[in-house]
């Protein structure tokens, strides 16, 4: 039965049917129907709860089941992933997501959690492994400061990050940098101008040891990283393509 059900993990579809065949068979197919956890606003204008899935999980006894989770939010939309989306229930559902090990975070507003970081992401301190970032918006101190909550991060892919931030809710010198995560998985960068986050982290006590690094219109930062990891390095890819899915563990 583990097998069968191995062979269909990407096909949701089979997935489901064969959760209804009996309990065995909802046993072994139940962690993949829920490995990896959505939330998006596709009701632009509406007034709901885009964390509202969290309740349903929970209510079923799913939350542990949840490896990744993604958040979608773009701006025709708003950016609804904000500290003050969260009530007392949901961030209780969210912080008991304690198995998750990759993020996938769309328009992350950093400069809005720099006070409440261990809040709202302390609990994947432990087993966030991969981290992709499209379009982060913070200083290269607040971007930094926010990947040094995870010791154990390996992966990162960064897109575009918004460097430009006007609204400085703590001076840059507090924000001190609590761990040294691992970071010797796959860095990608991908339509960003980088050398500053990427000096800030060299300079901080962060040891970079990628042993994969792909550059995609983000050339310019080759010469800090191949100084960076140049003992740990083993493949370094340059390209001009518009894929920016960053490869995991």
């Amino acid at each position: 039965m583990e097998i069968i059900i191995a062979h269909l993990i990407h096909d949701l579809d089979a997935l489901k049917a064969c959760s209804l065949t009996s309990r065995s068979w909802y046993t072994a197919a139940v962690p993949h129907l829920h490995h990896t956890l959505i939330l998006v606003d596709d009701e632009p204008g509406a007034d709901r709860n885009q964390l509202g899935p969290l309740s349903k999980l929970h209510e079923l006894g799913l939350l542990h089941f949840v490896k990744e989770i993604r958040v979608d939010q773009w701006p025709n939309k708003g950016y609804w992933f904000v500290p003050q989306a969260f009530d007392h229930l949901t961030l209780g559902f969210f912080s008991a997501l304690t198995n998750v090990h990759t993020l996938n975070l769309h328009h992350l507003e950093i400069h809005r959690f720099i006070l409440v970081v261990e809040r709202y992401f302390g609990h994947f301190s432990q087993t966030l492994r991969s981290i992709m970032l499209y379009k982060p918006c913070g200083t290269p101190q607040q971007l930094s400061y926010f990947l040094s909550r995870f010791p154990n991060l390996d992966n990162i892919g960064i897109r575009d990050p918004q460097i430009h931030v006007s609204n400085k809710i703590v001076p840059e010198t507090e924000l001190v940098l609590s761990h040294a995560p691992k970071l010797r998985g796959r860095l990608v960068l991908s339509r960003t101008p980088s050398v500053e986050i990427l000096a800030h982290l060299i300079t901080s006590r962060v040891n970079l040891q990628f042993r994969h690094i792909d550059l995609r219109w983000s050339e310019s930062c080759a010469p800090v990283l191949l100084e960076a990891c140049a003992e740990t390095l083993e493949t370094l890819r340059f390209s001009r393509m518009s894929d920016y899915t960053l490869v995991g563990e």
